[in-house]
């Protein structure tokens, strides 16, 4: 069908204000965001979601998710939130408009169209728009089903996972999409805009002060505790963002060079300072000079390891004007709006020589060295809990893990101020850890003072470093491991209270309970669960990056899959679009299979044997439904490395039902979603 239209931009404001006409919503300050510049609505976000996609999707430095070949129309929240998809169905925001009525679905493809155009200002004419709904049908039996039944999903995993009440993956800092940082920022802005209510127990400060008041260290409380802590943070951050998760550090990847770590990336990219060109705009409102200014226009989107290295960077003549009091707090300013992970009381790998008083390193200053490789592995092949994670109150010790890499980590990342401002008074020190009475709140004069020592130098300031937390979360990871790895080796007091919570160490045991697991990266499908899948071909998923890293375990993943009527076999191929049920098992590409039991002809009424609601209604005490879907996984590692060391930049997955009698089973397999996960 077609609809005459002058100009879809302005088509689009005019359906928007009509929707919303009444509503007083401000969009988390946006206004009303149809009648921004069109330049600012290209980049505008509505509560850490882009109301317009950019054009193509960045990879990161390991990310195995491939540019989406998705519309840009698709992945933008704009449309998301116009047609009610998540994240605005109304698990974290409603349908757009708010307070409005809802668009046409006419009128939501014609701005779809504008969007996949390139957002064009004006038309060249006055243009028949043709509008496209999508079908509706399936084709039963293909070798790959229409893209529009399984489309990349446009936001990620842990979007999908938390829809569906699935453990929620707590991923590599290192190989964390744009899109998932971004939220993460997001979120920690969040709890720090609550610090202005100092007691709103939700806000960064009070959640900072449950380390200096309550931590737990030297003994076996060291780590249950933590990982409680670890999984009260991430509540704050989901009660804004419900899919972020904490991700973790992985400080012996070969970018940190652990040998030698003061000539390796020094601390994750995504934590590092950087300026944007709003940042620019930002200093001149400052009333920064504009020799200054321009200096600072060419270090836009460059990554600095601290405000020393920053300060390195400029000449002396610009140097000299931004250490004045008021222009260094508004570079302090300027780079805390930027990157909220970023943090001004943090000198990383800096540190200096008492006695010659210049820089050295931390085995000569510290005398601790950057945990390796072989450190850890030394770690995990300890045997009791008591040498690991520490010993009880019968038998005191600290663990080894507490020690190195624990202790050498907040050293590490706090490091030591090459410039401190030696006239401060002796109490006014914040980190020297001797003072407990009179302590104060954090505050953002804080942030402008120069300490001798970085915040995480102390247990009473460390939590205030956003970089407190991947790096926790690495502890528990690694003590995950250590747990597969010695399962019947626990803290001795499994009844101990974790104050200020009233957890228990035994309720710490399996982290699977806290709705979480560790995986260095993943990458997942949406499939049709109304529509039988027979051979169920991906796109094509990039490993480039995944050649110079490590991970110990690669899974193919079902999920959701309902109860079958009938029994079958599910194999699963890597690079062989064209596997059918005649595909050898020895084919190369074979990656293994899995068998689901079927639940053979049912002797109920109508709807006995349904699949039960996803979420069991209030007062519902009843054990988990057997109906319940389930997920299944395929360990693909050995095949996954036989391709990556062949050559391979990209793996596809391609999934062959066979039924009981050994032929292919067209009408069988229902399923929600596949996934690739590497887990370290």
């Amino acid at each position: 069908m077609s609809k005459p239209i002058d100009n879809r931009h302005n088509h689009f404001k005019n359906v928007l204000a009509k929707a919303a006409a009444g509503s007083s919503s401000d969009y988390g300050g946006l206004g009303h965001f149809w009648d921004l510049p069109l330049e600012k609505l290209l980049v505008a976000s509505l509560h850490g979601v882009r109301l317009i996609a950019p054009e193509a999707e960045r990879k990161t430095c390991c990310s195995t998710t491939p540019a989406t070949s998705a519309p840009r129309s698709a992945r933008s929240g704009l449309i998301q939130g116009l047609q009610g998809l998540a994240p605005f169905d109304g698990t974290r925001f409603p349908r757009l408009p708010w307070s409005g009525t809802a668009v046409s679905d006419e009128d939501i493809q014609i701005i779809a169209g504008w969007i996949d155009d390139g957002c064009p200002s004006s038309e060249p004419d006055k243009a028949e728009i043709k509008v496209a709904f999508p079908k509706c049908e399936v084709s039963i039996g293909s070798v790959q089903l229409d893209p529009a039944q399984h489309p990349v999903t446009p936001g990620d995993a842990n979007e999908y996972l938390y829809q569906r009440g699935e453990l929620k993956q707590r991923m590599n800092l290192d190989c964390m999409t744009p899109l998932q940082l971004e939220k993460f920022r997001y979120a920690m802005r969040e709890l720090y805009k609550l610090n202005k209510w100092p007691e709103d127990a939700r806000s960064y400060n009070n959640l900072a002060l449950y380390h200096q008041n309550h931590c737990q260290h030297g003994w076996e409380r060291f780590l249950p505790w933590h990982r409680v802590y670890l999984y009260e943070f991430e509540q704050a951050l989901q009660d804004h963002c419900p899919d972020v998760t904490m991700p973790y550090w992985d400080w012996t990847m070969a970018a940190y060079t652990p040998e030698t770590p003061e000539k390796g990336q020094i601390i994750p990219s995504s934590f590092k300072a950087f300026l944007t060109k709003e940042s620019i705009i930002f200093l001149k409102n400052r009333e920064v000079p504009k020799q200054a200014l321009e200096e600072l226009a060419g270090l836009v989107n460059q990554l600095f390891t601290s405000l020393t290295t920053f300060y390195a960077a400029l000449s002396d003549d610009v140097r000299k004007i931004l250490s004045m009091p008021a222009h260094r707090q508004a570079v302090i300013d300027a780079l805390l709006a930027a990157n909220s992970l970023w943090y001004p009381l943090r000198y990383p790998a800096e540190y200096t020589d008492s006695k010659t008083h210049k820089p050295s390193t931390i085995n000569k200053v510290i005398h601790y060295h950057y945990p390796t490789s072989d450190d850890m592995a030394q770690i995990l092949s300890l045997r009791t809990f008591r040498e690991f994670g520490g010993g009880s109150s019968y038998d005191d010790a600290f663990g080894f893990i507490d020690q190195n890499p624990h202790n050498t980590m907040h050293i590490w990342t706090g490091g030591m101020n090459p410039n401190p401002d030696n006239s401060s008074a002796p109490e006014a020190d914040r980190n020297k850890a001797v003072k407990l009475a009179g302590r104060r709140f954090h505050s953002r004069s804080d942030l402008y003072s120069q300490p001798p020592f970085g915040d995480m130098f102390s247990n009473l300031t460390a939590a205030y470093d956003p970089i407190f937390w991947p790096i926790h979360a690495n502890i528990d990871r690694v003590w995950w491991e250590w747990q597969q790895l010695h399962p019947n080796s626990n803290p001795v007091e499994l009844d101990a209270v974790l104050t200020p919570w009233s957890y228990t160490s035994g309720d710490t045991l399996d982290m699977h309970r806290f709705g979480y697991e560790y995986v260095k990266a993943t990458t997942l499908e949406p499939t049709n669960v109304t529509a039988p899948v027979s051979r169920f071909v991906s796109k094509e998923i990039d490993i480039s990056k995944l050649r110079n890293l490590r991970f110990d375990r690669a899974e193919v993943r079902l999920h959701r899959v309902p109860q079958l009527p009938r029994s079958c076999f599910i194999r699963v191929f890597l690079n062989v679009p064209d596997a059918d049920g005649n595909t050898p098992l020895d084919h190369a590409g074979y990656a293994g299979y899995l068998s689901v039991f079927g639940h053979g002809e049912c002797y109920g009424g109508p709807g006995h044997c349904d699949p039960p609601p996803a979420r069991a209604r209030k007062y519902d005490l009843r054990p988990r439904n057997h109906n319940t879907p389930r997920n299944h996984r395929v360990n693909v590692t050995k095949t996954v490395r036989r391709l990556i060391e062949t050559g391979a930049s990209s793996l596809q997955i391609t999934l062959v039902v066979i039924g009981v009698d050994y032929q292919e089973d067209h009408e069988l397999l229902r399923l929600e979603g596949v996934s690739l996960n590497f887990l370290d």
